[in-house]
């Protein structure tokens, strides 16, 4: 079986902020390691054509909201065909305030509305003044743990966040940090993240190369994660003393 894995680079022009574009060079070099060859395919502009069938993974990068109307309008285009690739298992991530192209309404700052696609069972709002500061997360599905930092410029709420905060503002200082749909992940987290977090990067490449061999790589972990969560529970209310 080929272990060649195809990235869409989505907009790297318009999507560019945070020196992001390392996360995409991170896929690249991690995927080398473990020896996969992993082709970078650039999409410049919103009148191209995607060919979602083409791609195992689909990036895209931190841009400024005035961004995401245009990309919409884009992705709008082809929206069956979106639809058919996030809803059959295919990858998707948005990093930064791009998420909120994928939630479904983000509350300008002058009282406007952006509609979002709305994938993500999520709203925001804009920020009047940005939020800075390092944020470290656990991944809720596989208790990975990510560090990175935040520029925040929304504040987000989320029915099915990607993780919990360990420390930092994540989604809106409520313990709870980007979201997910089925394999369509937003974070708040930059860094770059990906070069940062490398074994997050290698995870993403390794479930996409199982997926492409016929292998189930998404396991239910529900009840372990009620355990472990009933475990946090109980040693977050014991007493804090010397032992």
């Amino acid at each position: 079986m080929s272990k060649i894995i195809n990235i869409a680079w989505m907009y790297p022009d318009l999507l560019n902020l945070h020196g992001e574009r390392g996360s995409v060079q991170a896929f690249e070099q991690r995927g080398k390691t473990m020896g996969m060859d992993v082709k970078i395919h650039r999409i410049d502009s919103p009148k191209e054509k995607i060919d979602f069938g083409k791609f195992d993974l689909i990036l895209f990068m931190p841009g400024e909201i005035k961004t995401l109307a245009l990309i919409k309008n884009a992705l709008e285009s082809q929206m069956d065909d979106l639809k058919a690739y996030i809803e059959n298992g295919g990858h998707i991530l948005a990093v930064g305030t791009t998420g909120m192209l994928f939630a479904k309404a983000l509350e300008r700052e002058d009282g406007s509305v952006f509609e979002g696609i709305g994938f993500l069972d999520a709203t925001g709002k804009e920020r009047k003044y940005v939020y800075g500061d390092d944020l470290h997360f656990r991944i809720n599905s596989t208790k990975m743990e990510i560090f990175g930092s935040q520029i925040q410029m929304v504040d987000i709420d989320a029915k099915n966040p990607l993780g919990t905060v360990i420390y930092g503002h994540g989604n809106n200082r409520s313990g709870s940090e980007g979201a997910v749909y089925k394999n369509l992940v937003f974070t708040n987290c930059l860094g770059p993240v990906f070069v940062k977090n490398p074994w997050w990067c290698d995870q993403i490449l390794k479930d996409i190369y199982l997926k492409k061999q016929g292998i189930n790589c998404n396991s239910d972990y529900s009840f372990e994660t009620a355990s472990f969560n009933s475990c946090l529970k109980f040693t977050n209310r014991k007493p804090k003393g010397e032992i």
